[in-house]
Order: structure tokens, then C-alpha cells, then sequence
């Protein structure tokens, strides 16, 4: 059976996965800066953040992250749906109710946050925390896998 993914393997030299990915001559642009031009948005990790901590309504995201307005946060949102990482969904009409839920691909964020927070946690403890001093999480446990 053939699959549509392509992959490519090298058994003559030693290649790292890097060069795997940009040895592609489909590539178009880089793949990393892509996936960080989206959640590299002001305020779209904060909100990954919070529907990541289970918040799911308008305004209990929006008060939890300080700083945003309700119409940036709007504007986010309506982002994140057009990508297919969150979608809207109504509760109820009346009163009308409306809750935000990650999609499938949205939750594949997840280990990629979870490694920038160790990252940083670990290698920049005076920008995370309080006392300065760092804290390494061990995410070979794999929490976030449900």
C-alpha cells in the first residue's frame, strides 16, 4: 500500500532530521517559521494557554490573560478558527451561550508548548520565575497525552 506521505531516510552519510526537512525540494518555506508566525502572534500563546488549562469561555480566557482587549482577543479567535485550530461552538440560544474548543489539529500545539515552557522554565529562570532560579518539568512522562 502506497502512502501519501513521503519520507526521506539516508543510510550512505550520517543526517540529522533537519537535514531530512530542508533537504525537500518541495519546500516552499521554512516550516519551523511558519508554525511560529502563527503561535508567535501576540497573545495567541496566551490564549493556546488557557484552552490548554481547560477555560473555554470568552470572557474567563479574556480575564485571565491581562493586557488583551475583548476585540484583539476577537480577532485572535476568529484566526485561530479560519486555521482549523479552534472552533465556536454553541451551548445554547437562549440565553446564548457560545464556548471555544481546540480542534484535533489545535491540540497537536500542545507538546510544542509544553517544550518551549521546559525550555524556558530551564534555560531562562530569571525571565520565568520569581526567585530566578530554574525548574526542569520531565515531559518524557508525556502529560499531556490524555
Amino acid at each position: 500500500m502506497e502512502s501519501n506521505i513521503r519520507t526521506k531516510t539516508t543510510s550512505d552519510s550520517y543526517c540529522n532530521e533537519f537535514d531530512i526537512v530542508y533537504s525537500l525540494p518541495q519546500l516552499k518555506k521554512c516550516p519551523i517559521e511558519v508554525t511560529f508566525k502563527i503561535i508567535g502572534k501576540r497573545w495567541t500563546a496566551l490564549i493556546l494557554r488557557e484552552m490548554f488549562k481547560g477555560n473555554k469561555q470568552f470572557n474567563r480566557i479574556l480575564e485571565n490573560i491581562g493586557g488583551i482587549t475583548s476585540k484583539v482577543f476577537t480577532e485572535r479567535m476568529k484566526e485561530l478558527q479560519e486555521l482549523g485550530i479552534v472552533k465556536r461552538v454553541l451551548v445554547s440560544e437562549s440565553p446564548v451561550r457560545i464556548i471555544y474548543e481546540l480542534t484535533p489539529l489545535g491540540e497537536e500545539l500542545r507538546p510544542i508548548l509544553l517544550v518551549a515552557a521546559a525550555f524556558s522554565m530551564k534555560h531562562l529562570p530569571k525571565e520565568v520565575f520569581k526567585d530566578g532560579k530554574p525548574y526542569a518539568i520531565n515531559l518524557s512522562a508525556k502529560p499531556y497525552v490524555r
